[in-house]
């Protein structure tokens, strides 16, 4: 009975107590600063992308679904942007120049990342099914495993850890070709920025394969925005 009840509690104190969805995302939206968020109307993230050199970056949010990122390839600048309705960008490293529509499996990816509040947040009447899958080890932590099947059939996973209740990683999946590959985003060194957390760096895998580092220098919040910048020119 005695090795009964140590076995017991050995299995307790290893396993945080299981919590059901609506628990885990409500502790996890109070760590995240969500009800500071909700106030918020934009966001503005400055820093670096390191792949095989170090190109410099910028992620202008604005509510509730608009998105931009500048950045530069080999001195050229670049640019990917959502206005709420059409996702589009520059690939100068093409030798073309001109706005283009982005392919609909690339959109899919940046409607996502303009999500304000994310996907996790009003899942039901954005049209998404979410569940929780368990939980499992993730390095140093124990994390709550969340499986997303978005509104368009794409599939995605969100790791929560049973500490902090922070987003640790985030895999979805994109087409190359025939092939659908495995893409993971890590998420680390969290500040608080105007009582918001917010992730410095995030580590980016695709086929298990790092390919590259987001640092940010800077994250500010309610910062004006001009609504233009996310529409794509007509000339």
């Amino acid at each position: 009975m005695i090795l009964t009840g140590l076995m017991l509690l050995t299995f307790a104190t290893a396993h945080p107590q299981d919590l059901t969805l609506d628990k885990v995302l409500e502790k996890y939206f109070k760590a995240s600063g969500l009800d500071i968020l909700l106030k918020s109307k934009s966001i503005i993230m400055t820093g670096t992308s390191t792949q095989q050199d170090i190109m410099p970056l910028k992620i202008i949010k604005l509510r509730p679904d608009k998105y931009r990122m500048d950045f530069s390839v080999q001195d050229s600048p670049a640019i990917q942007a959502y206005d709420g309705q059409t996702a589009w960008w520059t690939m100068p490293w093409t030798g073309n120049n001109k706005p283009q529509l982005m392919p609909e499996e690339r959109a899919k990816d940046l409607r996502i990342k303009a999500d304000f509040d994310g996907i996790l947040f009003n899942w039901k009447a954005k049209g998404h099914f979410v569940e929780l899958v368990g939980q499992e080890p993730m390095d140093s932590l124990r994390v709550y495993k969340i499986k997303v099947t978005r509104k368009d059939s794409g599939i995605e996973y969100y790791y929560i850890d049973t500490k902090e209740f922070l987003l640790q990683k985030r895999i979805s999946f994109r087409k190359l070709g025939d092939q659908e590959v495995e893409v993971e985003n890590y998420f680390t060194d969290y500040r608080i920025i105007d009582g918001v957390p917010v992730s410095f760096v995030t580590k980016n895998r695709m086929g298990g394969q790092t390919v590259s580092v987001v640092e940010y220098e800077s994250v500010e919040l309610n910062k004006p925005v001009d609504e233009k910048i996310f529409e794509m020119p007509r000339k």
